[in-house]
């Protein structure tokens, strides 16, 4: 990087609430930055646990710490610490058990400089902590080796996430998978007085942010990792974690209404559908766009079959419910049935992380096809407890590809068989 390259100011912004078992491991990640012109935002959402302490300790001067002063949503706190952010320069949610990669700050700087995007967007790695999962062990997936630079249109995006034929965290996130200039972020809270308006506030970024700019920056260069702990929401909503109180937790608190023409449950697709019409109906940006709701049952089947009884029943009570409202009985009808729940086990043997283990354990596969290739490693035989230490891996891990320009693979794929070794019981 060349020394000469102007500092745009940026601010990390942490909502958190009452976890600073991780939280701690995450600021760490923000606070071993190189990069002067940082602000750390830790927005304590009324913690009762020691939270206030854990930012303290680190005593770094670009660390700002505010507090809710009451219980509010997740929603209302991103909002709030949005209040106190400077309105300069660039901004980046990450959560609290997530986590940056060492430089990452720079690196998006000097990209910012290079290409004068409002909006950049990564695609970041993956880290399970350890414990969260019943049949998964702590786990880094690094999702490219890749440093490409794509100029994405948005509206291409924005169409193709709405028809699921691409996931919706290809849209430019604020949380944890975009800096997005202060600039745009004005405009967009001057259409509809504040910025986030649904209870699945990352979502609604994605969209309100595409919707207001034609293009962005695609990397797909990870700079970021996101962590799926025992206090996430998703792996807790979705019932694959081992830990149900966050997601009850979170349906306790005064969320934004869900749209009235949706009925709530919880289902992927359906909740990326609720951000989309909220941001319609708060941004003048999506008129001409209109939700395919017979997709949207099967979609919403599709996503659920694989899933315990329990969330089964709920999601096809809803898919019901919303055939009732929009007069689409037969379509409810013939989504259910072509998405029967699965039996217990069934979709155990081609779950996707059982593809990166097998994946992982075959080391010759990787051999010199590795640049083109995800990489998935498996932290229970590594000194990797938390968020900090997988980022030390996953930057590591991308430097060797940089700077072993013929030799990456052997050395991955030799690492792979000792690991392999390893875990059948081979003695060298």
């Amino acid at each position: 990087m060349e020394d000469n390259i102007k500092q745009h100011h940026f601010t990390v912004v942490i909502p958190t609430r009452e976890r600073c078992d991780t939280l701690k491991h995450s600021l760490r990640t923000c606070i071993m930055q190189q990069y002067d012109n940082l602000e750390i935002i830790v927005s304590d959402n009324f913690s009762q646990d020691h939270t206030r302490e854990v930012v303290e300790a680190y005593q770094d001067p670009r660390i700002r710490y505010i507090n809710t002063g009451e219980r509010i949503s997740m929603t209302d706190n991103f909002e709030f610490a949005l209040s106190h952010v400077k309105p300069e320069g660039y901004i980046i949610y990450i959560g609290d058990d997530d986590g940056l990669l060492p430089n990452s700050i720079r690196d998006i700087n000097a990209i910012i400089h290079k290409t004068g995007a409002e909006v950049v967007r990564w695609e970041p790695a993956t880290y399970i902590w350890p414990g969260v999962y019943r049949d998964r062990e702590p786990h880094l997936t690094i999702p490219s080796l890749k440093s490409n630079m794509i100029t994405r249109k948005s509206s291409s995006v924005i169409r193709d996430v709405l028809s699921f034929e691409r996931i919706f965290t290809s849209l430019p996130m604020i949380y944890m998978r975009a800096a997005v200039s202060y600039k745009l972020i004005r405009k967009v809270k001057s259409l509809s007085k504040k910025f986030f308006h649904s209870m699945t506030p990352d979502v609604y970024s994605g969209f309100a942010i595409a919707g207001s700019i034609d293009n962005f920056v695609d990397l797909e260069r990870p700079y970021g990792l996101v962590g799926s702990s025992k206090h996430s929401n998703g792996a807790s909503a979705t019932g694959s974690s081992s830990y149900k109180e966050p997601f009850q937790k979170y349906l306790s608190e005064p969320n934004p209404s869900f749209h009235p023409s949706l009925v709530f449950t919880c289902s992927l697709p359906l909740i990326i559908v609720d951000s989309f019409l909220q941001a319609k109906d708060e941004l003048p940006y999506f008129h001409e766009l209109e939700i395919d709701k017979r997709l949207l049952l099967f979609k919403m089947m599709e996503d659920t079959a694989l899933r315990a009884e329990d969330n089964y029943m709920e999601c096809k009570s809803a898919v019901l419910q919303l055939a009732q409202m929009h007069n689409l009985k037969d379509a409810a009808k013939q989504a259910i049935e072509a998405n029967p729940m699965k039996l217990p086990g069934s979709s155990r043997k081609v779950s996707l992380y059982n593809i990166v283990r097998a994946c992982f354990l075959l080391s010759h596969q990787f051999g010199s096809d590795i640049q083109k290739k995800s990489i998935g490693v498996n932290c229970a035989y590594l000194d990797v407890k938390n968020i900090y230490d997988a980022s030390l891996l996953c930057h590591h891990i991308l430097g060797l590809h940089d700077v072993n320009f013929f030799g990456f693979s052997s050395v991955i794929s030799s690492a792979l068989l000792r690991m392999k070794r390893k875990v059948e019981g081979i003695s060298k």
